[in-house]
């Protein structure tokens, strides 16, 4: 453990006999600087230079109900963006006084929508006390609400409704149920009845009818019921909830009976809708037992030295640092900083046929570091660009030695197959025993009988016949669809409900059955705190030298289908959380995304809180908030433009499906179909389900260089500097910088902005028009947001440096308010000093103080901000000229 004044080591790896040298990433915050002060934006909302309300079209629904045309979100004014956030537990049920001020401090920072989420389960964790949601204490049953909390929530709405602000109705989410209504065995079912709650009869209808009592009651306070309301603007049936996902992670199999048996009753019902008989079925399946031969990793053991050729044996280090070695008769994998991208990466070279069954098999520990991480494996080819070939999941690992055996069939040629292990995290692994040998013991039972129904279910990892493993994935597929559009067409039909319906979020279900509804949801998060308990630690990076969050949401958006992200954060206490919100705001613009919602935005009844309390509540984070006035014109008032041009992956049901079975991935994206994921930089970029449009890759230019910009010129990544990149947007009404000014001036159209020196190096800058008329260019009026934020902690909080890159806070959050940096910054305008006033802003938003505004050399003006004004905003006033 290492203390946050600690510096990084730097300097030189061997790794399998190469010298590798790499950035051992952000340098720890430098103290020497400037001190911080205390800055909480206020919790009011006055009418001033920090308040964006102007952009609400309120009441929420006056132009009616949200609808799809062409693709997108619309209602009888025009096309609708949602610009959201989320309130998470007991945040949904605040008093009304409560209600009136979170409402009014929401449309302060443009908010027009929020996502009611866990409310149908009492919330809390390790760091929050339980408090009850929606569902009434109830000793006999969790059928029944609590009258208190309803009228506390349907509050809230109408005050949000007032406002301008719309609502997304979560239904499932954790409720969890138990023997109260006759459901046994809790504690050996998915967490939440996560999966099961898709095929379990009697779960299914006591959904339909939570939703019954949730949407049809009648809210007092607007005189409407929740299907009758278009402030509701959409109701998402089931939260990272899906029978794929919970089949891929085990969670099935491990189902206990009367569950098991009903899910074994269900596909036997399916194979005799297809199979006429067990002898059709076994003709079709086509099962013959192949002994376990032919070794291809003979020096497994790690017995003996393995030779580091590179060919053989690769570690593939990107921008981490790692170095493996054999002792003791193990491989120790030892990693001293993660990199981005999943790297380091190990590959063992393999060969495999196609439709050839293969069985790979080790123990594997993480003896020092990380208590529980989670690795990638895969057997995969990398010659034309990452495919599985048949094997590709996550492995928990923990200090105990664990054995994993997994069975496949190969789904292609290869004689560069890589047996791969991914996704480390700092710390000593040890890998001993791997072996990958030709053939695959199966629990098939040949004497099983589909009259009898007793044929068994295909248990994930485990080998079966190729056509079972098609027939088993087609039968989840299936009894997927006949979930999400049974519980829609419930909604739509029987309840009259008119707002927009989403299943669950891309990831968990296939594309092909979620978007048979009327849109497309997904979450991200970057450094996400791991594991959610007291032992926590969390990646201290910033995204902005990757990327990868937005590369990863733009390259899986459904052609033609409306595109929300309903969870996004870069978590506290991660110290470059300001770079977050703005990122998806601006992509989101560009590629025409319908709603993308921060999360959350308070966990709490504590609607006032003095400092930073859990990971994902922004209610107190200064640095995130002070740029959502930008975030607000840059996504809801559409300073971003939209991408002029787009690129299109083919992406047919029947290639996704070959390509399911083959790889256990549910998802799909632009980069299965051959394109490089940073086109999502520059174009819009969409899959297309039917297979009928598709952009050709040979077509698509090679990207070049360090410097990518948008094709409509607006938002740049420049990574030019190694592990030092930043992130603009430069619009007539927006100006944005994210990330290492290493002592450059950033051009943005007529503004220039020269960042100084920062206790991160790091900064994240705004600049925001506020009634769009630019910054003071050919004698215009303007005026001005400037944010600019970098460290920001609570007062007493102290840091913990476990790694190179991970920090933990434990139970040291600190006891005062929260503290921030005054970033040393010069701006240069277009307006003439004369008609130019700047003051620094108080906690909300009010003038404090004048800040001097000098002459520039080309008849402009020059604004010097810095920590003398202890304040995150500033107010930039240009008079039109006379």
């Amino acid at each position: 453990m290492r203390s946050r004044r600690t510096h990084h080591l730097r300097g030189m790896l061997v790794i399998l006999g190469l010298v590798w040298i790499g950035w051992s990433g952000p340098s720890p915050a430098d103290e020497a600087g400037p001190p911080l002060f205390p800055f909480l934006i206020s919790y009011d909302a006055p009418d001033n230079a920090s308040s964006m309300a102007h952009l609400l079209d309120a009441p929420a629904g006056k132009h009616g109900f949200l609808r799809v045309e062409r693709g997108r979100f619309v209602h009888d004014a025009g096309p609708v963006r949602l610009h959201a956030t989320n309130l998470t537990g007991p945040a949904n049920f605040p008093t009304h006084e409560q209600a009136d001020q979170l409402a009014a401090r929401l449309a302060r920072f443009g908010i027009n929508c929020v996502r009611l989420h866990y409310f149908d389960e009492a919330y809390g964790n390790f760091m929050t006390e339980k408090k009850p949601g929606i569902i009434a204490d109830d000793p006999a049953t969790q059928r029944h609400f609590d009258p208190q909390q309803v009228d506390r929530q349907d509050y809230l709405i109408a005050a949000l409704k007032k406002r301008g602000i719309y609502v997304d109705m979560n239904l499932h989410v954790a409720r969890w149920w138990d023997e109260r209504d006759g459901f046994t065995g809790k504690d050996a079912r998915p967490g939440f009845d996560k999966g099961l709650d898709n095929f379990e009869p009697r779960m299914i209808e006591l959904q339909k009818e939570y939703a019954h009592k949730l949407l049809t009651r009648v809210n007092p306070y607007t005189g409407l019921a929740y299907t009758d309301d278009p402030c509701v603007a959409v109701v998402e049936i089931n939260n990272e909830n899906a029978l794929f996902s919970q089949y891929h992670g085990g969670g099935i199999d491990r189902l206990p009976d009367p569950y098991a048996a009903e899910f074994r009753r269900q596909w036997n019902v399916w194979l005799r809708q297809k199979y006429a008989s067990t002898a059709a079925l076994r003709d079709a399946w086509k099962w013959v037992a192949t002994p376990l031969h032919a070794e291809q990793i003979p020096e497994g053991a790690f017995d003996r030295p393995v030779a580091p050729d590179g060919k053989t044996w690769i570690l593939s280090a990107g921008t981490a640092q790692a170095s493996v070695s054999v002792a003791d008769g193990v491989l120790r994998i030892h990693v001293t900083r993660e990199g981005h991208e999943y790297f380091p990466k190990l590959f063992r070279t393999l060969a495999v046929r196609k439709d050839q069954p293969y069985t790979l098999s080790f123990k594997v520990r993480c003896a020092e570091g990380t208590p529980a991480a989670t690795l990638g494996l895969a057997v995969a080819d990398t010659a034309r660009g990452w495919r599985s070939l048949g094997l590709h999941q996550m492995v928990p690992v923990g200090s105990n030695w664990k054995t994993v055996s997994l069975a496949f069939m190969a789904g292609d040629d290869s004689d560069q197959a890589q047996f791969q292990l991914t996704r480390f995290k700092p710390g000593t692994y040890e890998l001993d025993d791997l072996s990958f040998q030709s053939g695959a013991e199966s629990d098939f039972d040949a004497a099983a009988s589909l009259e009898e129904g007793t044929i068994s279910t295909v248990r994930n990892g485990s080998f079966a016949p190729p056509q079972a493993r098609r027939d088993f994935y087609q039968f989840l597929v299936d009894t997927e669809r006949a979930y999400w559009t049974g519980i829609a067409g419930y909604l739509k039909k029987e309840l009259k409900v008119k707002s927009l319906i989403s299943g669950t979020q891309l990831g968990y279900s296939p594309p092909h059955v979620q978007a048979e509804l009327d849109y497309i949801d997904s979450h991200a998060y970057w450094c996400h705190p791991s594991p959610v308990s007291p032992d926590w630690r969390i990646r201290n990076l910033p995204m902005v030298n990757s990327l990868s969050c937005i590369l990863g949401l733009a390259g899986q958006r459904v052609h033609d289908k409306p595109y929300t992200v309903s969870e996004y954060n870069h978590p506290f206490p991660n110290q470059y959380g300001a770079e977050g919100q703005p990122l998806l705001r601006a992509y989101g613009a560009l590629q025409g995304w319908d709603g993308v919602f921060e999360y959350t935005y308070n966990h709490s009844p504590d609607f006032e809180p003095a400092r930073n309390t859990y990971f994902f509540s922004i209610i107190a984070r200064t640095d995130v908030l002070a740029h959502f006035p930008a975030c607000a014109a840059i996504y809801l008032r559409g300073d971003v433009r939209e991408a002029q041009s787009t690129i299109v992956a083919a992406a047919d049901y029947p290639t996704y499906f070959e390509r399911l079975v083959a790889s256990r991935s549910v998802g799909a994206g632009i980069g299965s179909a051959g394109f490089d994921s940073r086109l999502s930089l520059i174009h819009k970029t969409a899959v297309d389900l039917t297979g009928r449009q598709g952009t050709d890759p040979a077509e698509v230019a090679k990207l070049q260089g360090k410097v990518l910009t948008s094709d409509t010129g607006e938002l740049t990544w420049n990574t030019e500097l190694p592990e030092s990149a930043y992130w603009t947007v430069d619009t007539p009404n927006t100006k944005l910088f994210t990330g290492f000014p290493r002592g450059r001036t950033v051009p943005l159209g007529g503004v220039t902005l020269a960042i100084g020196k920062t206790r991160l190096d790091w900064a994240t800058v705004s600049l925001v028009s506020r009634q769009a008329s630019g910054f003071g260019e050919s004698g215009r009026s303007a005026n001005i947001l400037l944010a600019a934020t970098g460290l920001a902690e609570n007062e007493g909080m102290v840091i913990e440096q476990v790694n190179a890159q991970e920090i933990t806070l434990r139970d040291k959050w600190g006891t005062g308010t929260v503290l921030v940096e005054g970033i040393p910054a010069t701006i240069t305008l277009p307006s003439a000093a004369a008609r130019t006033k700047c003051f620094a802003l108080d906690p909300s938003g009010n003038r404090k103080q004048d800040v001097p505004v000098e002459k520039a050399g080309n008849g402009g003006s020059i604004i010097t901000i810095g920590p003398a004004f202890r304040t995150v905003w500033y107010e930039i006033d240009v008079q039109a000229s006379e």
